[in-house]
């Protein structure tokens, strides 16, 4: 799942942490002194931002979380280089971080298997934040961006194998290798889901980063049949991969949403946070995606570019 380190929070950064709030809410004299930003950022409170996974799509929105908090006057902590969702939980339940971009259905559906996670973007939202409320955790408003999982395979062995959906996959299943993420043998969307829903069970499934460097070259490679990519990943048109349509509606809904702990979740934080969430557009996602994925453009620069364009800072 992309560049950056791996998520590492050892008990020294937390004493830090810990020694910084404390040194913040100590208080002092009021009538004088400096009035500088720092002062001001330490006055709003101390954020630490992290991600469902570390992948470009994820860290952008992240990142674009990290900029208007930062405008806004918070001092900003970034952990964009969590690996996965279930990490990035665990992080948000312990405190690690306060808060992190998260897909509508596909959380949902990980705390409750048996959710509803593909129905109207409202219904699903909604039972989301009921779900998050019960973790102490809350949510503000979901991006018009869906963006979910898709199997694609080469033009060439959909034609040769008469692949047109997940359905059509099902009896050729037995011949064919899979590209997906390391943890898709364990997520509900991914080989169990596919098992139960449309009767697949791949050859062999090869561990790759998620639609990333490697997944392309084994798919182009011929390494493997079928991979899976987010659908809001451009290399699929630009490469003009098939996408399998899924049939039976297994996947969920991945409308971006923001989880945020209770206690730092406020009115102010919501506004800003909606800011940029109900902006996010397919298309928009699609091309910042590509700009850092295929481009190679530093990602808080593309973020700030849209941000500012976007008027929102």
């Amino acid at each position: 799942m992309r560049k950056h380190r791996m998520f590492v929070l050892g008990a020294s950064l937390l004493a830090l942490a810990l020694f910084a709030s404390a040194c913040s809410d100590s208080g002092g004299d009021d009538t004088g002194g400096s009035t500088s930003a720092s002062t001001s950022a330490a006055a709003k409170g101390e954020i630490t931002v992290g991600v469902s996974g570390a992948f470009a799509e994820n860290q952008l929105v992240a990142e674009m979380y990290a900029q208007v908090l930062e405008n806004a006057g918070y001092t900003v902590n970034r952990e964009l280089d969590i690996s996965d969702r279930e990490l990035g939980d665990k992080a948000l339940e312990s405190g690690e971080i306060d808060m992190k971009p998260e897909y509508t259905g596909f959380e949902l559906g990980f705390w409750d298997p048996k959710a509803t996670t593909n129905g109207s973007p409202e219904e699903v939202a909604n039972a989301l934040e009921t779900a998050a409320a019960d973790k102490g955790l809350v949510t503000y408003a979901f991006s018009p961006a869906n963006s979910t999982n898709v199997f694609v395979t080469l033009p060439d062995t959909a034609s040769a194998d008469n692949l047109t959906d997940l359905s059509s996959v099902g009896p050729m299943a037995g011949d064919l290798i899979l590209g997906a993420p390391a943890d898709c043998p364990d997520q509900p969307f991914c080989l169990p889901g596919l098992k139960d829903t449309y009767g697949i069970e791949f050859k062999e499934v090869k561990p790759l980063d998620p639609g990333g460097k490697k997944t392309v070259a084994a798919l182009d490679s011929g390494a493997v049949d079928v991979a899976e990519f987010f659908s809001l990943d451009p290399t699929i048109t630009d490469k003009g991969y098939t996408v399998l349509t899924d049939d039976k509606n297994l996947q969920a809904n991945g409308n971006f949403i923001p989880l945020v702990r209770e206690e730092v979740a406020s009115e102010e934080l919501g506004t800003l946070l909606d800011s940029v969430t109900t902006t996010l557009t397919d298309d928009n996602m699609r091309d910042m995606v590509g700009q850092v994925v295929n481009e190679h453009a530093d990602l808080g620069d593309v973020a700030n570019e849209y941000l500012t364009n976007a008027g929102i800072l």
